[in-house]
């Protein structure tokens, strides 16, 4: 049972992502402009995360003795940064093809950019000081 619901998973992330494929070449091939781009990531990473972390804000702040304004403050700055997204998709192919590749961009970089980015921070952190050469203060002759 494991093993079919592994396949299934499987299957469906492979289909996602042949579909995310020929989404992209469709719209390179019909209007000139590739859908995911860095600067589209960049845009949702930045959208992503000050909705999601002016939402938090915005919640707990009472919890925490604090104004929510800056939540909310922060919450729109995310809510700009995805308009600009979806102006930019709109401007260079259609409605159709600018808001679904938008909203496509937005539900696929959401766990990449949330949990991913932080992660991937820590990692080079960890890489910064595993690979650091320098021999400890006490050990240097004076």
């Amino acid at each position: 049972m494991n093993a079919l619901k592994l396949i299934i998973v499987a299957a469906a992330l492979l289909t996602a992502a042949a579909g995310v494929r020929r989404l992209s070449h469709h719209c390179r091939r019909r209007f000139g402009h590739s859908i995911f781009t860095m600067r589209a990531f960049w845009l949702a990473a930045i959208a992503i995360n000050f909705i999601w972390w002016g939402y938090y804000a915005w919640v707990t702040g009472p919890l925490h003795h604090a104004q929510a304004y800056g939540g909310i403050v922060l919450a729109a700055a995310g809510i700009v940064a995805a308009s600009i997204l979806v102006y930019e998709n709109v401007r260079e192919t259609n409605a159709v093809y600018g808001i679904g590749g938008a909203s496509l961009q937005l539900m696929l970089f959401f766990p990449v950019v949330l949990y991913g980015l932080p992660l991937l921070a820590i990692a080079l952190l960890f890489l910064v000081f595993a690979t650091y050469k320098g021999a400890p203060t006490w050990l240097i002759d004076p």
